[in-house]
Parts: structure tokens; C-alpha cells; sequence
């Protein structure tokens, strides 16, 4: 069976050693595109950052056909592949985009959710308005987050632009 969702929930859960809940398979399918992995998902501004609403029904569409099994807990929708689909298990990207993949989810391994979501707006806060200088993108993040995260949280995630090929 080919499917790229199921294979990077899978993928995500293999390298942190957990099962990852719905909010952090949006920021991480986010991040996985920002680094140049098409998957061919396009995102709004959500209240937890950017978010796809195609990409959460495709795994809503892989629980009711038995590939994704959720665990509802108090930390959220957690998603694991079930265990009789993992055999046959496969995806179409490129090994360059696989590369990519592997980089990318071993790199916020352990950050939280939260952490994710944090780094995902700032980006999209980049991408998606006038925002062009570290001030701005903070500023941005500020207005659309409010008081959730301090300043050096912020520079935390905008010290990781870099690394997505964003100069600022």
C-alpha cells in the first residue's frame, strides 16, 4: 500500500520512539514541506499555527479504513499505523525527499507540539506577509500568538530559519 501520510506518521514514531498525536503530524508535514519535501499540502493560520484540513481528513480516511488506529488522550488524537498494514507499508517520494524526511523529524524529535507550532507560524508569519527581518517575524508571531511564547522562544525558532533556507 502506498500512502506518504501513513509512512511519516509511522516514520515519526519510529525515530521519537512515540506515537505522534494530530497537532504535531500538521507542524511536522508542514516543516517536512518548508524543507522541500512535496506532499502537496497547502495550509492556513490556525489557533495551533498552520494547518491543513486535507491532511487531517486523509488520516481521519485511514483510521475508517483500518491503516491509522487513534488513541484518544488527554494530550491529544494520538496516531500509529496498525500493526497488519506495516508490511506492506510503502511511499512514492523521491530517497532525496526520504533523506529529507528522516533529517527533519530526527532533528525536533524532541520537541514538543507546542515547539512545533511555535516554528511553523513563525514561518508562515515569513511566508505568508510583509514580515522580512527578525523584528518583523517576531512581531508577527506576537499578534498571532499573543502571550504564549516569550522572546526567547521566538528567537529560538526564528535561530532555526537557517536551516529551512530562510536568511533574515
Amino acid at each position: 500500500m502506498i500512502n506518504n501520510v501513513a509512512y511519516i506518521i509511522n516514520e515519526i514514531a519510529s525515530i521519537t520512539g512515540h506515537s505522534p498525536v494530530k497537532k504535531a503530524l500538521q507542524k511536522t508535514v508542514f516543516l517536512l514541506e518548508t524543507k522541500g519535501v512535496n506532499l502537496d499540502f497547502d495550509y492556513i493560520l490556525h489557533f495551533y499555527g498552520p494547518y491543513c484540513a486535507e491532511l487531517d481528513h486523509e488520516t481521519t480516511k485511514l483510521s475508517s479504513d483500518g491503516v491509522v488506529n487513534f488513541e484518544y488522550t488527554k494530550y491529544g488524537h494520538k496516531m500509529s499505523v496498525a500493526p497488519e498494514c506495516l508490511p506492506s507499508l510503502e511511499t512514492n517520494l523521491s530517497e532525496d525527499s526520504l533523506r529529507l524526511a528522516h533529517e527533519v523529524i530526527t532533528r525536533y524529535k524532541d520537541r514538543s507540539a507546542s515547539d512545533l507550532e511555535l516554528l511553523t507560524t513563525a514561518i508562515y508569519a515569513y511566508k505568508h506577509t510583509d514580515a522580512q527581518t527578525r523584528e518583523d517575524v517576531a512581531e508577527k508571531v506576537k499578534i498571532i500568538k499573543g502571550e504564549k511564547y516569550d522572546d526567547q522562544e521566538i528567537q529560538w525558532a526564528l535561530g532555526e530559519f537557517p536551516y529551512f533556507g530562510i536568511t533574515l
